[in-house]
């Protein structure tokens, strides 16, 4: 359960301070792709960060290094009370970035040493989602939204400290070595596409939400319906074919970002969340399955979803602020269906699992 509490408090915190960043921004003065570049930067902090130290939980103390970055991401959380325009916004997520990156491929392996299950395992993060989602809608104020989430990692390091040390495989790595990404090139790429066209709706969707009316209670609400459901079915995916269940993934999500066409109150928008809540949950446990299954450096190869994920949120961020401000919100998603249809063809032409 620790394990578990420890996933729970990370991810709300994430959320949390997440969740109306977009809108945030907006109130600091800035524009639609100004907004794309203050969430790239956190994405793109995150994607060296999570590269470099899922290289690094294959090689170092995996508990010391869960720790490090726990510590970092309190301070960083905390420090986005200072940012009052989009300069500062930016530089503070994008410094939180990096202390998030710290930490997930060390988590990962200390739950793959203990033989928990991942699915359950991931599960917890999804309910972590629903409550920083919640907490955001509810507390509203961005400072203490930004308090709250530093608070919930201190929690989380106290409860880290008290983690067993786990007895796994420790690798001299190469960490400017891209054969982890060769081998695994078709899943990858992939999730890069589906997760590009994800995050370029995910920048925007505040602001769709916001023009059909939804306040900010309502945006929790509407987000929390995602990672709710994921909570559930996470925790079935056990057992399964986790190629097929990959590959329904991605075709889900085509259809699922389709259905927020066109909407004529936000209250429309629900059902399209819960399929996104299936694909994810597919694809994320799925992917996570298959990188430890098949690779001896496990946690670089399951890390690396964390750094592809990072990836694709730079690119979709900034595809996202740049065709909103020229071709609107509706062509934004359009394309988010797109790009998780190629992933789709893709996967059933190339995966070799």
């Amino acid at each position: 359960m620790k394990l578990n509490i420890v996933q729970f408090l990370t991810n709300a915190s994430i959320m949390m301070s997440m969740m109306l960043i977009p809108v945030l921004a907006e109130e600091t003065g800035a524009d639609l792709i100004q907004i794309g570049l203050i969430v790239c930067a956190y994405s793109l902090c995150l994607f060296v960060s999570s590269y470099m130290f899922s290289k690094a939980a294959d090689a170092w103390n995996i508990k010391k290094l869960l720790l490090s970055g726990l510590a970092c991401s309190a301070a960083a959380y905390f420090l986005q009370v200072f940012a009052n325009d989009p300069l500062s916004l930016g530089l503070a997520r994008g410094l939180l970035g990096i202390c998030i990156g710290m930490y997930p491929a060390s988590l990962i392996m200390h739950v793959y040493g203990m033989k928990r299950s991942i699915g359950k395992f991931s599960s917890f993060g999804s309910l972590g989602w629903a409550a920083g989602f919640l907490g955001a809608g509810i507390i509203g104020d961005y400072d203490l939204i930004f308090a709250a989430s530093s608070v919930l990692i201190v929690l989380s390091f106290a409860i880290a400290l008290t983690l067993p040390d786990v007895d796994v495989p420790r690798l001299n790595v190469k960490y400017l070595s891209l054969d982890t990404v060769r081998a695994n090139w078709d899943v990858y790429l992939t999730l890069l596409f589906r997760h590009t066209g994800a995050t370029a709706v995910w920048v925007i969707f505040p602001l769709y939400l916001t023009d059909l009316g939804a306040d900010a209670f309502w945006i929790g609400i509407i987000y929390a319906v995602n990672p709710i459901m994921q909570f559930f079915v996470m925790r079935r995916l056990d057992g399964r074919n986790m190629t097929s269940i990959v590959k329904y993934g991605y075709l889900i999500s085509a259809i699922a970002f389709l259905s927020y066409i066109p909407p004529a109150t936000f209250y429309y928008i629900i059902p399209g969340m819960m399929m996104i809540a299936v694909s994810w949950s597919f694809l994320y446990v799925g992917s996570t399955e298959l990188m430890l299954h098949r690779n001896q450096d496990k946690g670089t190869a399951a890390g690396l979803i964390t750094s592809v994920i990072s990836l694709s949120s730079v690119v979709g961020s900034l595809v996202g602020g740049v065709v909103s401000h020229y071709c609107g919100f509706l062509a934004v998603l359009v394309a988010g269906s797109g790009l998780s249809f190629i992933s789709f063809l893709i996967w059933i032409k190339y995966s070799k699992y």
